[in-house]
C-alpha cells in the first residue's frame, strides 16, 4: 500500500514532477474562464421582448349575420351599453372595459364618458387623480417600465395586463402619451414592463399573450427575467393546459387569445415574407385549432334549451363553480364570452349556426330588457357580449352606432332655401 502513495521527497521533486499538472490546470480554468465570460456576453444579449411594431395590427370582425342579431336589436342593446355611470367615482375597470368596447374615437349625443375622455382617464395621471385622488395611481413608473395597478379595489384595473391588451386591441400606438405620477412617458414603457415581469406560471396570462401577439414583428422568441426561453407557441401551450372553466371569466379569456392568435399568425403568413418568422409554427397551429374545436364541441353539447351558457359550460352536468353568484349574470358572462371569440374565429370552428342564432337571440332579448342599474352592475361582462354581437355584423360598436339608421326612420325631407 506504501508503494502506491509515494510522496514527493523533495521541493525540486515537487516542482519537477508537478509542472505538467500544474500546467495543465492553468488551461483548464483559463479555458472555463472565457466560457463564463462568453456565456455571461451572450446571455447579455439575449433579447427581453419581442421586436416590436409601433403600431399594432388590426384584426377585424369577418362575419355580417343578419339572421344572428338584427340592426334594430343591435341598436337597442348597444344603447343600453353607453359608458353612463351614475356612481361617481365608477370602477375604472368599468372604464377599461367600456374603451376596450368602444375604442378611443367614440362619441355619444348623451352624458357618456367619450373615447378619449376614458383614454385620458387610464393614461394621464393627471385627470386620474381628479377623479379618484392621488393615494393610488393607476399607472406608475417601475424598474422594467410602468406598472398599471391590478385588482386593488375600485381605482384599479380587473385583470393582469388587461389594459395593455385593451390598448393593442384599439390600436394605440406604442409611442402614445402616457403621464405618470413622476412625467411624461409612453405606452411602450406599459408594453415592457408587461413583457418582462412575465412568468410562465403567472395567474393571468391570456391579456399578456394578446398585447405581445398585436404588436409583435413575428415570431421570434426571447427571454423572460428567469431565462426561461418564450414564445407564442410556449404561450399558446400554456393556454391549452390548464383545465377548463378554470381560470378568470370561466376560461373564456383564454380561448379568446388563442382565436386571435391564429388571426395574426394567418396575417403574417398573408405577408409570404420568407424572412418572417410566424407567429406559431404548423404544429402549433394544429393543436390550437383541434382544442378550439373541441371547446366548440363542448359548448354545443352544453347549451340550454334558452340559449345561454353558465359557469359549468365544459359540462351542464356538473353544478357551476360559483351558484352563489346572481344567476343572470354568470350566464351573460359565459354567454357573451363565447360568441365573442366565435366571432373572430374561423368559420371552420363554428358550431351550427342555430346554436349562435339561440345564444346571442337570448343574449340581445336579456340585455334589451335590464333596467339602468343592473346594466352598471354587471357593466364588464356586458361589454364583451356587446361587442360580441357588433362583431357578428362586421363591425365594431362605435362603427356601428355611426351608420346605423332605424328601419322606421321617416325619410329626411330636403327644404329648398329661399
Amino acid at each position: 500500500m506504501k508503494d502506491l502513495i509515494k510522496p514527493f521527497s523533495s521541493a525540486r521533486e515537487i516542482f519537477t514532477g508537478g509542472i505538467g499538472f500544474v500546467s495543465l490546470q492553468f488551461v483548464i480554468l483559463a479555458t472555463i474562464a472565457i466560457a463564463s465570460v462568453q456565456t455571461v456576453r451572450e446571455t447579455n444579449n439575449r433579447p427581453t421582448q419581442p421586436a416590436f411594431n409601433e403600431t399594432p395590427r388590426h384584426v377585424g370582425p369577418r362575419y355580417n349575420y343578419k339572421f344572428v342579431v338584427s340592426d334594430d336589436q343591435l341598436s337597442a342593446v348597444l344603447q343600453k351599453l353607453h359608458p353612463v355611470f351614475s356612481e361617481v367615482p365608477t370602477k375604472i375597470n368599468f372604464v377599461d372595459h367600456a374603451i376596450r368596447m368602444w375604442d378611443d374615437e367614440a362619441t355619444f349625443d348623451d352624458e357618456s364618458l367619450s373615447g378619449q375622455q376614458m383614454l385620458s382617464l387610464l393614461l394621464d395621471n393627471d385627470e386620474f387623480a381628479k377623479v379618484w385622488g392621488q393615494s393610488m395611481p393607476l399607472v406608475q413608473r417601475s424598474e422594467h417600465g410602468i406598472a398599471v395597478n391590478t385588482q386593488q379595489g375600485r381605482p384599479s384595473v380587473s385583470h393582469v395586463d388587461h389594459l395593455m391588451g385593451t390598448l393593442a386591441e384599439i390600436g394605440v400606438p406604442l409611442s402614445y402619451p402616457v403621464r405618470t405620477p413622476h412625467g411624461k412617458d409612453q405606452v411602450a414603457g406599459i408594453l415592457q414592463n408587461a413583457i418582462r415581469n412575465f412568468r410562465v406560471n403567472q395567474r393571468e396570462y391570456e391579456w399578456t399573450a394578446l398585447a405581445a401577439a398585436f404588436y409583435a414583428q413575428d415570431g421570434r422568441p426571447w427571454y423572460t427575467v428567469e431565462g426561461q426561453e418564450v414564445d407564442f407557441n410556449v404561450m399558446a401551450k400554456r393556454i391549452m393546459r390548464q383545465t377548463q372553466p378554470l381560470g378568470v371569466c370561466y376560461g373564456q379569456h383564454r380561448l379568446y387569445t388563442l382565436t386571435m392568435l391564429l388571426r395574426i399568425d394567418e396575417q403574417i403568413q398573408d405577408k409570404n415574407d420568407e424572412a418572417a418568422h410566424r407567429l406559431l409554427t404548423t404544429q402549433t397551429r394544429r393543436e390550437v385549432l383541434d382544442y378550439l374545436q373541441g371547446m366548440t364541441q363542448r359548448l354545443f353539447h352544453s347549451q340550454s334549451l334558452a340559449g345561454y351558457w353558465d359557469g359549468n359550460w365544459p359540462d351542464a352536468n356538473k353544478p357551476v363553480p360559483d351558484p352563489d353568484t346572481d344567476p343572470l349574470s354568470r350566464r351573460i358572462l359565459a354567454t357573451g364570452h363565447v360568441l365573442e371569440w366565435w366571432a373572430m374565429a374561423p368559420q371552420e370552428l363554428h358550431p351550427p349556426r342555430e346554436t349562435i342564432v339561440k345564444a346571442s337571440q337570448w343574449l340581445a332579448k336579456e340585455i334589451i330588457a335590464m333596467d339602468a342599474h343592473k346594466v352598471e352592475k354587471n357593466f364588464t361582462f356586458l361589454s364583451h357580449a356587446g361587442r360580441a354581437l357588433a362583431l357578428w355584423r362586421d363591425c365594431f360598436p362605435a362603427e356601428f352606432e355611426r351608420n346605423y339608421k332605424p328601419q322606421h326612420q321617416e325619410p329626411m325631407q330636403l327644404t329648398q332655401s329661399r
